[in-house]
């Protein structure tokens, strides 16, 4: 197709479309009617108002909070575990201990914590960082688990304590 009869045509396209457009407003005389609609009714009387405690359960959600901030401290540590709350707890374990993990190393560095985390993470094991507060300090510890058997435990406590060169720690696990 030459130049001259491309723009020919899409010059008659362009019309065409506008003419589709253009001409049903132009011959279509008084357009749409206006629709009536009637207007609202308001109420005679509003309705009661119905209050919160007739409605909602009793909770005890606000004794549970005050619990809560009871076992925890200023900087988001149990009082007890000196864990950081949400983490796992880990303990030294007791004849209770039913799931288990093992506690491969302890830094003062949050990095070099992240960074075993992440080695051992990579070699297929599933390791997690638990924060404890000793005093001003916090000890970011590195472990394995958690576990539900003890035999499991005992046998990958020995086998991280050769891979890492240094003695894993048998510990309790708990949320």
């Amino acid at each position: 197709m030459d130049e001259q009869t491309r723009y020919r045509a899409t010059g008659s396209l362009f019309l065409l479309a506008v003419a589709i457009i253009c001409l049903p407003m132009l011959l279509d005389g008084e357009g749409t009617r206006p629709m009536q609609i009637a207007p609202l009714s308001v109420p005679e009387s509003m309705p009661e108002v119905v209050r919160l405690s007739e409605v909602a359960p009793q909770s005890d959600l606000a004794a549970r909070v005050e619990e809560l901030q009871a076992q925890v401290d200023a900087d988001g540590f149990y009082t007890d575990s000196a864990s950081r709350v949400g983490e796992p707890v880990l303990t030294l374990p007791d004849e209770q201990t039913r799931i288990w993990a093992v506690q491969v190393a302890s830094f003062k560095d949050v990095e070099r914590a992240r960074k075993l985390r992440d080695e051992l993470r990579t070699q297929g094991y599933e390791a997690f960082l638990s924060t404890l507060k000793l005093g001003d300090e916090r000890l970011n510890r590195v472990a394995v688990g958690p576990l539900l058997s003890k035999t499991d435990a005992l046998a990958l406590q020995q086998t991280l304590s050769a891979e890492v060169e240094q003695e894993a720690a048998l510990m309790a696990f708990s949320n």
